[in-house]
């Protein structure tokens, strides 16, 4: 049997026949090797002569590096050309034919070297065959046609092997992952759309399994894409040894593999793989000389109950994933038709929001923020509202996500910027009044190329940089991406202090309060709202407020909705709060007024 699959017994036939090398060429091939066998030394000073014209270049010597290696390949080469003329030009001829075509490939030994080789040959031999048939020129003549078509042949089938060695990496490089060696996005579509024809066959069905890398962004940017590179590898071997041989494993790009498992049976099947991969997944990785733990989120959708194209299959495998996602993570989740239907809606509602500035259908309310020793209005934080035509009013819990998914939170981040500095602006030259509000600005605005865009705006208008106060999340600080902490650092140089919102929620680590010199915290309401009746909250409360004090940092809390919530963290020495006991967030008119009673009452 041939072991190379890409020449079979009839292309060999086909070869043959259009080289017009019959069963009398391999007659004539044969009494020539009679000749050689009696006469072997001729093939040995054959050798020889080849050896010293292959030294002559020395891109050639530097491959043969001992005299060892030099004397097992002349005794190779001597069989190689000694079997070119003995008579036998099948299967077992052609396969070592294609071994040793494979093994000059393997020595980095470029096809270019094989017409000199082939021309030396022939010239060597071109005495010899003289010798053999003397001065009959019809028997020369037929022996030289014989030798000539054996030895195209035999140098077809050696160049045949580059050939298909380089279709081979093309196909590689189409077809496969280079970092993982699994197949990508390209051979993953053929083989689902294989396997949906066998399940239409079969009348079966199969399962496509999303996985998700949680937390690898993370690791790329403190690690570095090296040791992001390694991870990946580590984890698609780790997935790979969950499922059979006949499943389909693919790379889709980025964190994220798939998983084709056809000829399904029960989704207790498809449950079990995904929690083996869940479990596989969260244990550790060692990176060089770091340790790190992910987690996976796996979305399962099932073909054909689910969809009925693989267009369809892939998007309802990526909505119940990133459900996965919003329930926690490290879990999986199935694809289910109310998945669809919110889908749809959030991508209608993107669309919205897309034009939703054009249309003048956001607006900025300001939330007045009270310092509890004066008293008084000495800050406000500006608070972005939608007003959609037909929906009416939307809450940001839903839109702000969906700005931040589609990337629109960088320009409606800067336009609530420049709303806010206009205010500022107006109210200190109209009124008189001065006041510090606060921006949130969202973790993805950070990641935006343009920095200091805020900075400059402030000083083409003259505005000190405590007129703004930038409010971020922990999450942001406890990324410590080097861009973070530069865009952090800008804003302590210009003046603009930073607030970290909704303090207690998150990670909540001392050393990021130090490391990023911090001017307030944020209580979250969560921590406020019962502070009447339990002692729990209040003591976490005092503790954050005490804490931030010792090192430098005001406290502000939010939700505050009574005069009892008022009293209890005055007594607790909290600097300032807001909350629906003075205001809820209200228009910029209506805050103006507010303010605007407060300084008449003052006077």
């Amino acid at each position: 049997m041939l072991e190379e699959k890409f020449i079979t017994a009839e292309n060999i036939a086909r070869r043959k026949e259009f080289l017009e090398f019959s069963e009398v060429d391999v007659e004539i091939l044969s009494q020539i090797h009679q000749y050689l066998e009696r006469n072997e030394v001729v093939v040995d000073l054959f050798t020889d002569s080849f050896y010293r014209h292959v030294f002559s270049f020395p891109e050639l010597r530097m491959m043969l590096s001992d005299e060892a290696s030099i004397h097992r390949l002349k005794k190779l080469q001597s069989k190689y050309f000694f079997r070119l003329t003995a008579g036998d030009y099948g299967e077992d001829y052609v396969s070592d034919r294609l071994k040793v075509g494979y093994t000059h490939q393997k020595v980095g030994l470029e096809p270019r070297w094989y017409t000199g080789a082939y021309r030396k040959y022939l010239s060597s031999l071109l005495p010899i065959l003289h010798e053999i048939y003397g001065d009959d020129s019809t028997k020369l003549i037929a022996a030289y046609d014989a030798v000539l078509k054996v030895v195209f042949f035999d140098m077809d089938l050696a160049l045949d092997t580059y050939f298909h060695s380089s279709m081979q990496k093309l196909f590689r490089l189409a077809n496969y992952d280079s970092l993982t060696s699994l197949p990508n996005r390209n051979l993953f579509y053929d083989r689902l759309a294989q396997e949906i024809k066998k399940v239409q066959r079969t009348e079966s069905s199969l399962a496509l399994l999303l996985i998700d890398l949680d937390q690898f962004k993370e690791v790329n940017d403190t690690l570095g894409h090296p040791s992001g590179d390694l991870l990946l590898i580590e984890a698609a071997h780790r997935i790979r040894k969950c499922v059979r041989e006949a499943d389909t494993v693919a790379r889709l790009g980025g964190d994220e593999f798939i998983i084709i498992l056809p000829e399904l049976n029960t989704h207790t099947h498809v449950e079990r793989i995904a929690l083996d991969i869940i479990q596989v997944l969260s244990k550790p990785y060692q990176l060089d000389n770091d340790t790190v733990y992910i987690s996976a989120s796996i979305g399962i959708t099932v073909y054909p109950e689910d969809a009925q194209d693989i267009a369809n299959l892939l998007k309802h495998a990526d909505q119940a994933m990133y459900v996965a996602k919003a329930e926690g993570r490290n879990r999986f989740s199935y694809f289910t038709q109310s998945m669809q239907q919110e889908a749809k809606e959030k991508q209608e509602l993107t669309n919205d929001l897309r034009q939703a500035l054009v249309r003048k259908e956001l607006h900025v309310y300001y939330q007045p923020i009270i310092g509890l020793k004066s008293g008084s209005i000495t800050k406000a934080e500006a608070l972005l509202r939608w007003k959609h035509p037909t929906r009416g009013m939307v809450s940001p819990v839903i839109f702000i996500p969906l700005a931040e998914e589609s990337g629109l939170i960088h320009e409606i981040g800067d336009w609530v910027f420049q709303q806010a500095l206009a205010c500022v602006v107006d109210w200190q030259k109209r009124l008189g009044f001065v006041i510090q509000i606060s921006v949130n600005k969202s973790p993805i605005q950070f990641e935006h190329p343009e920095k200091q865009v805020w900075q400059q705006k402030m000083k083409e208008l003259g505005v000190p940089g405590n007129r703004i106060n930038v409010e971020i999340t922990e999450g942001l600080l406890f990324k410590q991406s080097a861009k973070t902490k530069e865009r952090l650092l800008d804003f302590r140089n210009d003046g603009i202090e930073v607030s970290i919102d909704d303090f207690g929620t998150g990670f909540s680590s001392l050393s990021y309060l130090k490391q990023f010199d911090i001017d307030y915290l944020k209580i979250d309401r969560s921590f406020i709202k019962d502070l009447e009746k339990n002692s729990d909250d209040r003591a976490l409360a005092e503790a954050i407020i005490v804490m931030a004090h010792k090192l430098g940092i005001r406290t502000i809390a939010e939700g505050v909705e009574t005069e009892v919530q008022r009293d209890i963290l005055k007594s607790c020495g909290c600097d300032f709060v807001q909350g629906f006991l003075y205001s809820p967030a209200i228009p910029a008119a209506e805050f103006e007024k507010m303010i605007a009673g407060e300084q008449s009452v003052r006077s």
